[in-house]
């Protein structure tokens, strides 16, 4: 008889900590919040998250990253220019909301997360990505990398965002139109 777990309860506790760290975040703010605080909110041991998570700041990152990705699913427009222009949207209006900015900010601070916990927290979405771009190349579209969009439309949105800047949806149709049209 084997005794491996089917994760079901580990989907169940996870859900439970992003959830008590996405409360958290919305009425403390990022800075503010500690992995005891996430701990107790979530009725789960404080080491349990120390173990799985390192310390706060991936696990806020992941808390984002997901938060975002069910919030702003990537499209299917049927062709890549629309998955782009439409997701690239969704981004601005998601940066440009009195809710949602304070989880691209823990995004754009993911810097002081370890490259590994980064990578594997930003995985889902990365690969969410890689699915979209397959789209377009099977319907024989010349689509961008993954880091392509980092480069080209991410960059400049989140940058724009952090500083102050304007970010609206003409800015996001031109930086979708100025990375199809460059040369691969």
């Amino acid at each position: 008889m084997s005794s491996t777990r089917s994760g079901g309860r580990s989907a169940i506790v996870r859900a439970r900590v992003l959830a008590a760290a996405s409360d958290l975040v919305t009425t403390k703010g990022p800075q503010n919040v500690t992995i005891p605080e996430i701990a107790q909110r979530a009725g789960v041991a404080a080491s349990s998250l120390y173990r799985r998570w390192g310390d706060v700041g991936a696990l806020l990152l992941e808390m984002a990253a997901e938060r975002l990705a069910q919030k702003f699913p990537l499209p299917d427009e049927g062709s890549i220019e629309g998955d782009l222009r439409c997701w690239t949207e969704k981004i601005v209006l998601g940066l440009n909301s009195t809710e949602e900015p304070i989880f691209f900010r823990i995004l754009l601070a993911a810097g002081d997360v370890a490259p590994e916990k980064r990578i594997k927290a930003l995985a889902p979405r990365r690969e969410q990505l890689q699915a979209m771009l397959e789209r377009g190349r099977a319907r024989g579209e010349r689509t961008p990398t993954v880091e392509d969009l980092v480069d080209h439309l991410l960059a400049p949105l989140y940058m724009r965002a952090l500083v102050g800047l304007p970010v609206n949806e003409a800015l996001a149709k031109h930086l979708v139109e100025r990375l199809l049209n460059t040369p691969p």
